[in-house]
């Protein structure tokens, strides 16, 4: 692998099309988890890639000759403001909203009255909703708002309140305030970067500020693509990297959880159960499921030090981008293509767990 002034951007454009082999995205994913000049150059070409993927299939479909890659690159940037700038850590926060952004220059106005999954809004509205839950993180952050946010509250009943605004103002409104939102958060995390472990409070969740970020890129990615969805969008999936940080922070989340109570099951299951997820953002993570006597800390990468210590009674695996749609109840646990190997009801408690830590 050659690098160029101690960057890989020789290899992102073809990491951003996940063209690399393993031994490639592995030394590149490394590198832009430390890197912000990168991290912002791999947001930027994978949004760029979704937009060049959007306008090459209305080419291919339509009459002739598709245009040159040229004329296709010129008109999706023209249609896109590029990611935003941030440090390393927000690099999952910034590649989001680039795929949201690409959505949304799909998004007319038929498309906008669409029903979406979530609690009876439409399409229009998850925007806007998207643009309340960043502003929480915002106001978390001392990002001063008129009038004033409390970032600990609910975030449904805020979210709500702004749809209804949103709902008396023009349709680009809530693409606006959702936007330079992200601008300013991006703004106050390249003037504070170690703002970053942090704790603050956001919806009522306290979490640092760089699990916080983690949180905002898996919601703005499931629901760009929803938005993708109800436009006939192909979005590609997140980066290896930003896979790999939002599946790490759904298994230490889940570690969290475990002792919850599914209905119905009176005596549930409980033991450690290894979580091995594949393809680009894969790893493999020891997770406690309900009270495990003697367990120790939260979820873990797995390996032979961590087995040792809390030797897994499951195994679960499957695939990264499966997991993750699993966690933010897009895929049910009977549409997944899993392998459970060992206590297959403490594995089936632990993947029934995982939508409870979707939002709205």
């Amino acid at each position: 692998m050659n690098a160029s002034g101690g960057h890989v951007t020789d290899l992102l454009g073809a990491w951003a099309l996940d063209a690399c082999d393993a031994e490639e995205t592995a030394a590149v994913t490394a590198h832009v988890h430390r890197c912000a000049a990168c991290a912002q150059e791999a947001a930027t070409l994978r949004q760029t890639a979704a937009a060049l993927a959007t306008l090459t299939d209305r080419a291919d479909t339509g009459a002739g000759s598709p245009p040159p890659t040229t004329q296709v690159l010129t008109a999706a940037l023209a249609r896109r403001r590029p990611a935003p700038s941030v440090p390393a850590f927000a690099a999952p926060f910034a590649a989001a909203a680039g795929l949201f952004e690409s959505a949304l220059a799909e998004l007319d106005g038929p498309a906008r009255a669409a029903p979406s999954p979530v609690r009876g809004w439409t399409i229009g509205d998850l925007v806007t909703h998207v643009a309340a839950t960043d502003g929480l993180l915002a106001a978390a952050i001392g990002i001063p708002a008129d009038p004033p946010v409390d970032p600990r509250q609910d975030v449904v009943a805020h979210s709500e309140a702004l749809i209804a605004h949103a709902r008396t103002r023009p349709a680009e409104y809530a693409r606006a305030l959702w936007r330079d939102g992200v601008d300013a958060i991006a703004a106050r995390l390249r003037a504070e970067p170690n703002l970053a472990g942090r704790s603050i409070q956001v919806g009522g969740i306290g979490m640092s500020v760089a699990d916080q970020l983690t949180v905002r890129a898996f919601e703005t990615w499931i629901h760009a693509r929803d938005i993708a969805h109800a436009v006939g969008l192909r979005l590609p999936d997140p980066l290896a990297h930003d896979l790999h940080v939002m599946s790490d922070l759904a298994a230490r989340l889940l570690d969290e959880l475990s002792t919850l109570d599914i209905p119905g099951v009176s005596e549930p299951p409980a033991g450690t159960v290894e979580l091995t997820l594949t393809g680009p953002g894969g790893g493999s993570w020891l997770v406690r499921v309900g009270a495990v006597g003697g367990a120790e800390g939260a979820a873990h990468a797995g390996g032979a030090e961590g087995a040792a210590r809390t030797p897994p009674a499951a195994e679960i695996t499957l695939g990264t981008v499966e997991f993750c749609l699993l966690v933010g109840d897009r895929r049910r646990l009977d549409d997944l293509d899993v392998v459970i190997t060992g206590d297959d009801p403490l594995g089936r408690r632990l993947l029934a767990l995982a939508p409870a830590l979707s939002g709205p």
